[in-house]
C-alpha cells in the first residue's frame, strides 16, 4: 500500500536574523538572533504585543527591509545577499504584500490599482486586464472595478489590495495587520478570503495582535522583545473550532506573560 508524503516543505528560513537601529547614543534591537522555518502551503501567523518586533520580522523575511546580520533563504536561495535589482524582481514576482494602511493609489480606479504591479513586471496589457478582472470577481467587487478608492468602503479597498497582491501569482502573501483598520464585519470578510486562498494552497504569513484573526493560523509564532517566544501548532481552521482555538491561543500567550 502506498503512503502519502506529508513532510512539510520549507519555504522561508531565517538563521541568526538580527536587526538593530541606532536611537541617539543607544541601539534598539528589533530582531535578536531569530532562527525560524516557515512552510509551503501554510497559513502562518506572527503575533505579539506592540513593539515586540513582529512587523520587523515580516519585513525582513519578505525582503522589504535589510538585515543587520544573519541569513534569509527563500526555497534554498539566500535572498539577503541579492542585488537591489534582484531583490526588486523577487518582491515583484515571488511575493505579494497586503498592508494595514491599504496603500491604494488614490487617482487610480480599483482595476488600475490591481493591474499596476503586472505592468511594472512587464506583462502584456490584455493578460493583466483579464486577470485583474478575475481577481476582482473572486473578491466580490468586480462591479466596483471603475471606481476610485475614495468611492468604496475600507473593506472593499482592502479586498482590492489583496487582489493587487495576487496579480503576479506570488508564491507567498505577506499581510501586515490586514484587518487592523477595518470593522469587525469587514475584517471577518478579509479573513475569510485569506482562509479560502490558503485552502487552495496559497502560502500566507500574517502579522496580527488580534486573537480572533490569529485563529485562522495553521501555525502561530509568538514574538517578544525581538525573539521567538513560542510556536503553537493549530492545524487547519474551521469555524466550529473558533472558540476552542481562541481559548488555546489565549492560554498560550498568557503562559508567556503577553
Amino acid at each position: 500500500m502506498s503512503t502519502v508524503n506529508t513532510k512539510k516543505v520549507v519555504m522561508l528560513k531565517a538563521i541568526n536574523l538580527c536587526k538593530s537601529y541606532s536611537t541617539g547614543t543607544e541601539q534598539f534591537h528589533a530582531a535578536k538572533s531569530v532562527n525560524l522555518e516557515l512552510f509551503e502551503g501554510e497559513f502562518t501567523v506572527i503575533m505579539g504585543s506592540s513593539g515586540s518586533g513582529k512587523s520587523t520580522l515580516l519585513y525582513l523575511l519578505s525582503g522589504l527591509d535589510t538585515l543587520t546580520s544573519g541569513e534569509v533563504y527563500f526555497k534554498g536561495q539566500r535572498i539577503d545577499e541579492y542585488s537591489e535589482k534582484k531583490i526588486t524582481d523577487f518582491r515583484s514576482n515571488k511575493i505579494g504584500y497586503v498592508y494595514q494602511s491599504i496603500n491604494l493609489i488614490p487617482d487610480f480606479t480599483l482595476l488600475e490599482n490591481v493591474s499596476f504591479p503586472g505592468y511594472v513586471a512587464g506583462r502584456s496589457k490584455n493578460d493583466i486586464h483579464n486577470q485583474a478582472m478575475n481577481l476582482l470577481q473572486m473578491m466580490g467587487i468586480a462591479e466596483l472595478a471603475n471606481r476610485l478608492p475614495s468611492q468604496v468602503s475600507g473593506g472593499q479597498q482592502q479586498r482590492a489590495a489583496i487582489a493587487r497582491a495576487l496579480i503576479n501569482s506570488p508564491e507567498v502573501i505577506f499581510a501586515d495587520e490586514p484587518t487592523g483598520a477595518l470593522s469587525q464585519e469587514q475584517g471577518t470578510i478579509i479573513l475569510d478570503i485569506l482562509t479560502e486562498m490558503n485552502r487552495k494552497s496559497q502560502s500566507i504569513v500574517m502579522v496580527t495582535h488580534d486573537i480572533k484573526a490569529a485563529c485562522r493560523a495553521d501555525r502561530l509564532i509568538l514574538v517578544k522583545d525581538g525573539n521567538i517566544d513560542g510556536i503553537l501548532e493549530l492545524g487547519k481552521y474551521s469555524i466550529e473550532q473558533l472558540k476552542a482555538r481562541e481559548n488555546q491561543i489565549f492560554e498560550f500567550i498568557s503562559e508567556r506573560g503577553q
